[in-house]
């Protein structure tokens, strides 16, 4: 086996019916390649990458974060508010 994936980059993003958007990122080990199953690197497609994370990763809980960083954006909880005063 040569060119075998270990690990894979990704991004989960989500946008809401008004375009407010939210992403998260990481990186997954994927484990030891099965050689019985191994598909070389040049024929591997974006639908069997992604299989591979949704039975990694926790999708319920990523779907969740994106909502509610959504739902900061819209209603933030912290503002950074100016001087109340002239700064010179």
């Amino acid at each position: 086996m040569q060119d075998v994936v270990t690990t894979v980059h990704w991004r989960y993003s989500g946008t809401d019916e008004n375009g407010v958007f939210a992403e998260i990122y990481g990186a997954q080990g994927v484990g030891t390649p099965n050689p019985d199953a191994f598909t070389p690197y040049p024929e591997l497609n974006e639908e069997q990458v992604i299989s591979w994370m949704e039975a990694t990763l926790d999708v319920p809980a990523m779907q969740l974060n994106i909502a509610e960083q959504i739902e900061l954006i819209i209603n933030p909880v912290n503002v950074t508010l100016p001087p109340p005063f002239p700064n010179e």
